[in-house]
């Protein structure tokens, strides 16, 4: 199926998903959101999600709730349907990784761009080339591991029952507070200290460079969901 059959499907069960009960709703986000952090294309997610909201939607017509139909334990629900499905290749896991990353790469990179050009102005230096430092680049690296990091771990704890939840929140919430504390250190610090030019590039190329990742990101979606 093909990139606009996918956008079609997910339209679909978007509206399939607005005429459920609003606590329905709220539990077929928490199935989507743990759905979206597995080891699926883009296309399973959707047909597997469309399964589930039209096994709701009979259940509510029967005056039934979503918990009885699928069960009290949505995350063993989930885990059987998903073990069901064929694992894809090395090669396709490995080029879907790459192709949720550049979206972010893009705009971390823009946001590098448009810093350093402001900085040019403000400064009264020219603006036709832009110097990235081994800082920037080391905090940029940190951001994207961090933002796979958090999108991993709310995948993964999505369908966690009320009980798991109440049990890790005090743990969570200090684990939290350090990984913030952490995570803005390993940010502004290689700035400051690692200030050492990495490459210096023409505004153009740099403009280019910054849009990149967008085009591969295309690229790279039509073939994963093939």
């Amino acid at each position: 199926m093909r990139k606009s059959s996918v956008r079609t499907l997910r339209q679909e069960n978007n509206a399939r998903e607005r005429a459920l009960s609003r606590e329905s709703q709220r539990e077929m986000t928490d199935v989507v959101v743990y759905l979206r952090g597995q080891d699926l294309s883009p296309l399973d997610q959707e047909e597997i999600r469309r399964d589930i909201l039209e096994m709701v939607w009979e259940a509510e017509a029967r005056g039934e709730t979503m918990a009885q139909v699928v069960g009290q334990d949505y995350r063993t629900f989930c885990q059987a349907i998903v073990a069901a499905v064929p694992r894809r290749s090395r090669r396709v896991r490995m080029a879907a990784a790459v192709e949720e990353l550049l979206p972010a790469l893009s705009v971390l990179l823009g946001i590098w761009l448009v810093k350093k050009v402001v900085e040019a102005l403000l400064c009264g230096e020219a603006v036709m080339y832009l110097t990235l430092t081994l800082g920037e680049a080391v905090s940029m690296g940190v951001l994207l591991a961090a933002s796979v990091g958090i999108v991993t771990y709310l995948c993964r704890t999505a369908l966690e029952g009320e009980g798991e939840r109440r049990r890790s929140w005090g743990k969570g919430f200090f684990m939290a507070w350090a990984f913030c504390v952490a995570l803005l250190a390993a940010i502004f610090l290689p700035t400051f200290l690692l200030t050492n030019p990495l490459l210096t590039l023409w505004l153009p190329v740099a403009v280019a460079v910054a849009i990149l990742p967008l085009l591969v990101h295309g690229v790279l979606a039509r073939w994963v969901e093939r």
